[in-house]
């Protein structure tokens, strides 16, 4: 097994905005407007029953390409 599968066997499938903030290190705020400038995939974002969340999974995956702007060094 490696790292990035037993870190996702330890997580929710499905995160809050709070939460998937504090995966990436950022403000809720900074969510909302990464997911407003297509930084976050489009999937990554889903509503059930009027709530939020995030799949974990998606997320996982674009850390490991390094493609948002504080892995740039914009944020």
């Amino acid at each position: 097994m490696t790292i990035a599968s037993n870190t996702q066997q330890a997580l929710p499938h499905l995160q809050s905005k709070k939460q998937a903030a504090k995966f990436y290190g950022v403000t809720e705020r900074t969510i909302d407007r990464w997911l407003l400038d297509g930084v976050l995939p489009a999937d990554a974002k889903i509503v059930i029953g009027g709530s939020v969340r995030f799949r974990t999974d998606v997320l996982l995956a674009h850390i490991a390409v390094g493609d948002t702007p504080k892995d740039r060094g914009d944020a």
